[in-house]
């Protein structure tokens, strides 16, 4: 049976349709050949986020390695008329919590972490993250974690205990 209802078109010279059903698969066809032009690092691409792991437990090493990825990263950006969201762009450096590595380096010394800039911006460290709807911190701990969904749990919590002189139990 043909469906009486036809979507508008329109001509998209670049980029992808935001909310689109099919964003997420041409966005993916997209930016396919991102890892084929990156070497030295690891990337997770999933949906619209592109995640980066360097790893090195030298830090002048990092350093080089970083300086070597980040090149190839804005020159294919660059090439395929991406911006990279500085505001959601987020550097971190993963540790024990023994470890006295700084997360941001101290002034007038050498840096413990690498200076990233990526198109003549500097990308600032955070000590947390949402990844996946995952809070992931530096030190790789839950409590970050555990303490927003405890805070999702408590409203919901609140929602059901406010609706029970309004809805039936069974809606409830």
């Amino acid at each position: 049976m043909a469906s009486r209802h036809r979507s508008s078109s329109r001509e998209i010279k670049q980029a992808v349709p935001h909310g689109s059903v099919l964003g997420p698969l041409l966005f993916f066809l997209y930016i396919n050949d991102l890892p084929l032009n990156t070497h030295g690092a690891n990337l997770v691409m999933f949906a619209d986020g592109i995640n980066m792991l360097i790893t090195d437990s030298d830090v002048c090493a990092l350093q080089r390695k970083t300086d070597r990825v980040i090149p190839e990263l804005e020159t294919w950006f660059n090439r395929n008329d991406l911006i990279i969201n500085v505001g959601k762009t987020g550097i971190m450096s993963f540790h024990n919590r023994q470890s006295k590595f700084p997360i941001k380096p101290q002034v007038n010394a050498l840096p413990k972490v690498p200076q990233v800039n990526f198109n003549k911006l500097n990308l600032e460290y955070t000590a947390e993250m949402k990844f996946l709807g995952i809070h992931i911190t530096e030190t790789l701990k839950w409590n970050s974690h555990i303490q927003s969904l405890a805070n999702k749990l408590s409203m919901v919590s609140f929602t059901i205990r406010s609706s029970e002189g309004i809805l039936s139990p069974h809606m409830i």
